[in-house]
């Protein structure tokens, strides 16, 4: 059979195509969860030219004799599609996460996320079949193909109810935050209720009794009901955030702390931190504790620190902590607020030194350039001199080029 092993492909294409590394336990079951993008819209064509093959053969009659209930064949051939679906999806789901297990250093997957992404691209199968059943056509399931891509597409730039209510979401959980699982086991219910929703439909079009049809609307109606209330109720959120971590920490002068989850990049972003540190000593900008923060709610510090973000552990994003230290230490985010001045761009200038990176400051006229010659031909103690004098204009943003003669 075909269908799985193209499904498993594109599954983990996407999967991988949305992981920046394997070391991260959210990461790894976001890219997991966000494979069912590109797994859905093939699912659904497949799904909805099953639901009509019979009909556009000219053999629904064989539903209709088959057994005591003629809804047995295509419920049973809807499962068939169904236990495909989810077998793909934990084929990609273990291709996704296996590596993660040999290589993360702290927590685990999230399997209500897991789960909920997993419900919504079953509903998608069942939607799609009982499209198939219900309009059947040469054209259904390129139709229903692109309409399930689109929408996910569409669906993608909405955001709180909405956005949740759909089958098939991209989520990106920092290793800060977790997914906010009460939502997610109102996706399970909302979910489950669609997809035996669209089978109700099914057995009733091809004349089901209604002992059967009528407990099945009732149940898929609870669940959806359910489902729903419980989403809205919680305003669609997606994440918790700020969850409790207990920090990795090495060194001093300055220590350097970072996320449990990045315990193998310490190294790295100690010396970043502590090239930073020995430029910036004997001013008074000198750093005794850096912390690894998200960016945005919760990234301010403790009393003391700086504060710095990482997201993967890579080089580059090791040169860019080390420039979140730089600005953080030296106060240069101050100088974000407000128009540009030459201020902005001798801030630039200190920072790409205390960076230890010189190509991170491009002169705008000669001024400017003249002022990176002198200052970065000084030896280090005539440079932290310079700092320490000239401390109140750097934290005030109003450094100029003429500071430097």
């Amino acid at each position: 059979m075909w269908t799985l092993p193209v499904l498993v492909a594109v599954g983990v294409f996407m999967a991988r195509a949305q992981l920046s590394t394997d070391t991260v336990w959210s990461y790894a079951t976001g890219a997991a969860a966000s494979a069912p993008v590109l797994m859905a819209p093939l699912g659904a064509g497949i799904a909805a030219w099953a639901g009509g093959r019979s009909q556009r053969r000219g053999t629904r009659y064989a539903w209709l004799l088959a057994g005591r209930d003629p809804a047995q064949a295509p419920l049973v051939e809807a499962g068939v599609l169904v236990a495909c679906a989810v077998t793909a999806y934990g084929l990609v789901t273990a291709a996704t996460l296996l590596p993660t297990a040999a290589s993360a250093t702290w927590g685990g997957p999230f399997w209500w996320w897991l789960a909920s992404a997993g419900m919504g691209f079953t509903a998608v199968i069942a939607v799609a079949y009982a499209v198939g059943v219900l309009l059947p056509g040469r054209f259904t399931p390129f139709v229903a193909a692109l309409v399930t891509y689109l929408s996910t597409i569409l669906n993608l730039g909405q955001s709180g109810t909405t956005y949740a209510l759909f089958p098939i979401t991209v989520e990106i959980v920092l290793p800060f935050n977790t997914p906010h699982t009460p939502t997610m086991r109102g996706q399970i219910l909302w979910f489950a209720g669609l997809g035996l929703l669209a089978l109700t439909l099914v057995a009733n079009k091809v004349r089901s009794p209604a002992r059967s049809v009528i407990p099945a609307a009732a149940l898929s109606a609870a669940l959806v009901v359910a489902g729903a209330a419980t989403v809205i109720g919680e305003n669609g959120r997606s994440t918790t955030l700020n969850r409790h971590i207990t920090w990795s920490c090495v060194g001093s002068s300055p220590e350097v702390c970072v996320h449990p989850a990045f315990t193998s990049s310490i190294s790295a972003i100690r010396q970043r931190a502590q090239a930073i540190g020995q430029r910036l000593e004997s001013t008074p900008f000198a750093i005794t504790r850096v912390e690894h923060r998200p960016r945005g709610v919760g990234g301010q510090p403790t009393p003391g620190a700086i504060a710095f973000a990482l997201d993967a552990p890579s080089a580059d994003h090791y040169d860019r902590a080390g420039i979140d230290i730089a600005i953080a230490a030296l106060g240069a985010d101050s100088c974000a607020v407000g128009r540009e001045t030459s201020g902005h761009a001798m801030a630039q200038l200190l920072v790409a030194w205390a960076a230890g990176n010189e190509s991170l400051f491009i002169p705008r006229d000669t001024a400017q350039q003249h002022a990176k010659i002198r200052f970065l031909r000084l030896p280090l103690t005539a440079q932290q001199q310079w700092l320490t004098v000239h401390a109140d204009v750097v934290r005030q943003c109003s450094v100029t080029p003429g500071a430097f003669t």
